[in-house]
């Protein structure tokens, strides 16, 4: 359910900038990259009622509500999205003087939160970030893995690593290649049925296949290799793609794997190598505040130059 607040009223006294202390800005920044109370009290290492209470009274003091409340998580508004364009300026800023104090050489610190797709959060991302994440002690990153799109207009993420060309204005991209699904069994597959590898898709009749939930991936892979398969000739389907990818590592059956993880496993054997059954564009996305924060821009640049080898 949908819960909003109503607009607030600003005091009666004139907006007095001296009423804002940094420990709002910064409750403020949290929730914003996080999106949630709790995530934003462990990230400052404080309670969720003082992060509740300092984002109730820096809306007080704007004078209008910043966020939607839903159930398991804070929605920006526009005017939020508009003033964390400075609070996440003076956060970082609040976060290097507060090095600076304690005596601590300058170096990135902070979180910044990725989205990208199940299987490439899985499977790709964690041994790319590894040596990033190794290199800056005080960085810290958030990754979300899912295949809805989340918006970075409205800072559910900072940076994504997509499979479609963004839309959106006001976003930087970048367009590293294109990376290419093809299908692949275990040995254990044809050891256990005992059927020789398939040739050429006319030879895919007797297989188990694996497919997602409604199969129009294989059915269209079929009408296009003239050859007809249904959506009960691929008897395991799975909306979740590491779900089809565990299959196939299980020696269930033959089912779509990206190239690139597929070429790690060597107990995976490509079926027709030649054939793709899709070729997906891969984009890196971030929000155009990109260059203003040392963090972004690091994670960014990393991500750039580790994914860019895993390209056709």
């Amino acid at each position: 359910m949908h819960i909003c607040m109503e607009k607030t009223s600003r005091p009666d006294d004139a907006f007095d900038l001296s009423a804002i202390d940094w420990t709002l800005i910064r409750s403020f920044a949290a929730v914003m990259r996080t999106g949630n109370l709790t995530r934003a009290a462990r990230l400052l290492k404080t309670t969720q009622p003082t992060v509740g209470r300092h984002i109730r009274k820096i809306e007080t003091l704007v004078g209008e509500v910043l966020f939607d409340r839903f159930p398991g998580g804070f929605q920006p508004t526009a005017r939020a999205t508009e003033l964390y364009e400075t609070a996440q300026t003076l956060d970082d800023a609040v976060v290097a003087f507060s090095r600076s104090l304690r005596g601590e050489r300058p170096g990135l610190a902070g979180a910044v939160r990725l989205t990208t797709s199940h299987i490439f959060g899985s499977e790709i991302m964690p041994p790319v970030l590894c040596d990033l994440l190794h290199r800056h002690p005080d960085l810290e990153i958030e990754l979300s893995v899912r295949d809805d799109v989340e918006n970075l207009l409205r800072r559910e993420a900072d940076i994504a690593v997509r499979f479609f060309r963004p839309t959106q204005d006001d976003l930087i991209a970048v367009n590293l290649g294109q990376l290419s699904i093809g299908l692949f069994a275990s040995r254990a597959y044809f050891q256990r049925t005992g059927l020789p590898v398939p040739k050429s898709p006319q030879d895919i009749g007797g297989h188990l296949v694996i497919g997602e939930e409604h199969a129009l991936r294989a059915i269209a892979f079929g009408a296009e290799h003239g050859v007809k398969i249904g959506k009960s000739d691929v008897r395991f389907r799975s909306a979740s793609t590491p779900c089809q990818l565990a299959a196939v590592r299980a020696g269930l059956g033959i089912g779509p794997v990206l190239t690139r993880i597929a070429e790690r496993d060597p107990d995976l054997i490509r079926v027709f190598p030649d054939i793709a059954v899709a070729v997906l564009p891969m984009w890196i996305v971030a929000h155009d505040d990109l260059n203003r924060s040392p963090r972004m821009r690091t994670v960014f640049d990393h991500l750039v130059e580790f994914l860019r080898p895993l390209v056709d």
